[in-house]
């Protein structure tokens, strides 16, 4: 069956159509873009996300044929992402394909085969009888590594962090992992260090919104407690990047989000208590166990 979530964000005849992410998994609704503004709204809004923003990103430049200033505008919108890696990487292949739109079309029909050889990958190095934790993963991925694994004759079940306070895990991977027939188990975010007491977890994956050559990454707020909990219990940390920079992550801005979505699930009010939402955190390199690229690339402790 087809996962929505694997290519969330799609162009057809000057429209870019996005996933709405924040109405799954009650309703699957494509909002229409085409303008930069709209863009940069979605992306604020959380509409999309993780592979999403990639395809965002990409297919906006086609709609402004600005490659720079498009990333500097969802830069600005979301710092935690590299949307200048990804502008160097267009603006490489428009040299070769001649114009944006092709060169986007030329990236994008290569992801599939390239997100796929990464999850054999992955299920290559995953236990025999694989219980793996996953918050945040790269959308629609964590179907592919399960694919992997079972052609591989291996078992699989995912337990699910619910991921607070907007739920991706409940309203999303959740949903994507069952969409897909996939064994799959949700727990509340502040579970995870009593399942892997337990046993009941031997395997952690995530996504990364940015990663560094020295193996630092930034990614969905609660990756950072994940990784410590995991070091504590001896367990493995895998994590799906795409390309890694030269840079220091510690200096990224790590977005604020607004107060009230911390209480998403109060009725509307007009005055909301004193909360705090940082949106991501930082997992530096000795908490993870290996690294597995967009590329092909793979570095295992």
């Amino acid at each position: 069956m087809k996962n929505p979530l694997a290519f969330p964000v799609r162009y057809e005849e000057g429209v870019i159509l996005v996933l709405d992410e924040t109405a799954l998994p009650f309703a699957e609704e494509y909002i229409p873009i085409r303008t930069l503004d709209e863009a940069v709204m979605v992306l604020k809004e959380m509409k999309t996300r993780a592979f999403g923003q990639v395809l965002l990103y990409f297919y906006t430049c086609v709609l402004t044929q600005d490659i720079m200033g498009t990333a500097r505008v969802f830069q600005q919108t979301r710092p935690t992402f590299d949307f200048y890696g990804l502008a160097g990487m267009l603006a490489e292949v428009t040299k070769r394909a001649g114009d944006i739109k092709a060169a986007v079309e030329r990236i994008v029909s290569a992801f599939e085969e390239k997100r796929r050889q990464r999850a054999r990958q992955v299920a290559e190095i995953l236990p025999a009888d694989a219980h793996v934790l996953t918050i945040c993963h790269v959308s629609g991925e964590m179907v592919y590594i399960a694919e992997a694994i079972q052609a591989m004759q291996k078992r699989i079940c995912v337990y699910v962090s619910e991921t607070r306070p907007y739920l991706q895990g409940t309203r999303l991977t959740f949903w994507e992992l069952n969409r897909a027939g996939v064994p799959a188990k949700l727990l509340c975010d502040n579970q995870a260090a009593w399942l892997m007491h337990t046993g009941r977890i031997n395997a952690v994956i995530t996504g990364s919104d940015r990663s560094n050559q020295k193996g630092d990454i930034i990614n969905k707020v609660g990756t950072y407690a994940l990784a410590l909990l995991a070091r504590h219990y001896h367990i493995p940390v895998y994590v799906l990047i795409q390309r890694p920079a030269e840079m220091d992550l510690r200096k990224v801005q790590i977005e604020e989000r607004p107060e009230k979505e911390v209480f998403m699930w109060l009725k509307k009010r007009n005055k909301w208590p004193p909360a705090v939402y940082p949106a991501f955190d930082f997992t530096p390199a000795e908490l993870i166990t290996g690294w597995f690229d967009i590329e092909g690339k793979v570095r295992k402790k």
